[in-house]
């Protein structure tokens, strides 16, 4: 990554919190957090296209990266207030906050829990944790981390490796991040994130929302519900991003990158 940022630490219920900052000071702040098993270099193909205009934060999420050891369990709740301690520490009220995968779990919980601190949220590659996808596959998800628990993890690891992304440095990525996880820490995520979905029929998020997803990204439900997923929303754009896979700002960083900047001149204009 060659744009200049910044390292904060915040230590927090076990946990060595890593943070990167950069762009203007006192511009309007963009969060990005990344998916399970990864870490912030996720982004090194998007921050530089932000940092001229925005105040950009990327961190690495409990148990990830640098942020280890993991201390407290995982769970998608911790992981919100963990959040949010980084951005009080910035001394920011809002933000636009951008999750890729399990990442936008965490947006998704932040935009539930705490609405008045999204100014807008954005979905990359990722499914809806108040989806109702009734009560057998919420109890087979739920539980799945028993499942992960008994398979090998060099093969846990290596599987799927091509279906998160086209370009073999995507998936060279993937495998490195998700080295620097044990197979325990990784259960303890997956678990986490699996419980984190909770059926609310009636929610509807009231922040401009876009929700994006590459044109070949075969993971879990995501594909499917996302078109019925944005005619549900009152101010939502949704976008498939083309020639990518579930990594699609490692796919197709340029259309990537030109659909989050056109959102974000339309939503993250003022500082909050």
């Amino acid at each position: 990554m060659t744009t200049k940022l910044t390292e904060l630490v915040l230590k927090r219920r076990g946990c060595p919190l890593h943070a990167w900052v950069g762009g203007p000071e006192g511009g309007p702040l963009v969060v990005l957090t990344h998916g399970a098993c990864v870490d912030h270099h996720s982004f090194d193909s998007t921050v530089p296209a932000l940092t001229g205009s925005y105040r950009v934060m990327i961190w690495d999420v409990r148990g990830h990266g640098q942020s280890q050891p993991m201390g407290d369990d995982y769970t998608s709740s911790l992981a919100v207030e963990d959040l949010l301690a980084l951005v009080d520490r910035l001394g920011y009220d809002r933000a636009v906050f951008l999750g890729h995968s399990n990442g936008s779990y965490i947006g998704q919980e932040l935009a539930f829990r705490h609405p008045h601190r999204v100014q807008a949220l954005v979905i990359a590659n990722g499914t809806c944790i108040t989806w109702s996808r009734g009560p057998l596959a919420l109890f087979f998800l739920k539980h799945s981390a028993m499942l992960m628990a008994v398979l090998p993890f060099e093969m846990l690891k290596k599987s799927g490796l091509k279906m998160f992304s086209y370009k073999k440095e995507g998936q060279d990525y993937i495998y490195r991040a998700f080295s620097q996880i044990s197979k325990k820490d990784f259960v303890k995520i997956w678990d986490g994130a699996v419980k984190g979905l909770h059926p609310e029929p009636n929610y509807r998020i009231s922040q401009p929302l876009l929700l994006m997803h590459g044109d070949d990204d075969r993971t879990g439900d995501m594909r499917k519900i996302m078109p019925l997923w944005a005619k549900l929303e009152p101010n939502c754009e949704y976008i498939v991003i083309p020639h990518a896979r579930h990594l699609a700002m490692f796919d197709n960083p340029d259309s990537f990158n030109r659909v989050l900047m056109e959102f974000l001149e339309k939503w993250a204009s003022t500082r909050s």
